[in-house]
């Protein structure tokens, strides 16, 4: 099979994003993720914030995080793209990989990808190759002394990750795990256990909201997840909860070049225990509009 052509680097401004400095960015990604001691705190998004400031600080082209209940297998809980994505449930799927590898032996582990298939996981490499990536950087997330996940860090440009990096992987690792274990003092009846049963749930459900709206609006995953989630900070609601209100049909995105000031027209009362917010669309769960359907103004038209 013809080898797919590599695409370019993404190279990162000199600061990032906001013109930091690394060190301070550094600084805000550790303080972002202690930030767990909160009433409403939903771990979807904080794994997805997780994989984020791997973006932001660490020189990659994607990021994954996986984890696992004890005495269970892993799964998948966030990702950077939907590329990713697929290469990272291919790994799962096929039970080898640098990432499974991580999480069994929990110790660090490098590989590098060529064009070849190569021991000892020539299906995952040679599914990554095709991807475009060169390199994975798998690091263990340990809470104490158990691993409850995988931090998975790929790269699309020629060297493995540099050494400064993989110390800097490991304590976002570590601040992950951290984070988790102190968020439990808030109730004394939420283990870790509950939390990881929770992100496990929330992201199949965030997957079929994804679903729903690449299909309703004609984008790509990549863009109904980021829509999806732009909203819900937005108007500060629960990641998890949007996407199962998109699922049943009770919310909705609107497409982004559409915007109407009021979703209820006359004669169309809400249904009882259910809330319009400005702006609507038709309903993903079918066609036409429902007086009861809550419809939710896109982010991008604050």
């Amino acid at each position: 099979m013809p080898s797919t052509p590599l695409p370019p680097p993404d190279p990162p401004p000199p600061n990032g994003p906001s013109g930091l400095t690394r060190e301070a960015r550094i600084t805000a990604a550790l303080i972002d993720l202690a930030d767990t001691l909160v009433d409403d705190f939903d771990p979807a998004e904080f794994f997805y914030r997780v994989a984020e400031h791997c973006m932001d600080l660490l020189d990659i082209g994607d990021a994954g995080v996986m984890l696992a209940l004890p005495d269970h297998p892993l799964h998948l809980v966030a990702s950077s793209s939907e590329r990713v994505r697929l290469v990272e449930l291919f790994e799962l799927d096929a039970s080898e990989g640098p990432c499974c590898t991580a999480f069994k032996d929990a110790v660090p582990v490098d590989h590098a990808i060529n064009g070849r298939p190569s021991a000892p996981w020539p299906r995952f490499t040679a599914r990554a190759h095709h991807a475009g990536y060169t390199s994975v950087h798998a690091t263990p997330i340990r809470l104490r002394h158990a691993t409850i996940g995988v931090l998975n860090l790929f790269r699309r440009i020629p060297d493995p990750l540099s050494e400064a990096d993989r110390h800097l992987a490991r304590a976002l690792a570590d601040a992950t795990a951290i984070s988790l274990l102190q968020q439990t003092t808030l109730d004394q009846h939420r283990t870790v256990r509950t939390q990881l049963e929770t992100a496990l749930v929330t992201r199949t459900v965030i997957e079929q909201a994804k679903g729903f709206l690449t299909a309703r609006h004609g984008t790509d995953p990549d863009t109904a997840f980021h829509r999806m989630r732009a909203h819900a900070r937005h108007h500060h609601l629960r990641l998890a909860d949007l996407a199962r209100d998109i699922v049943d049909g009770t919310a909705t995105l609107p497409p982004a070049h559409r915007r109407q000031q009021d979703p209820l027209s006359p004669g169309r009362p809400g249904g009882p225990g259910r809330r319009a917010v400005r702006g609507s669309a038709p309903s993903c769960g079918g066609t036409g509009t429902d007086g009861g359907t809550r419809f939710l103004q896109d982010a991008d038209h604050p």
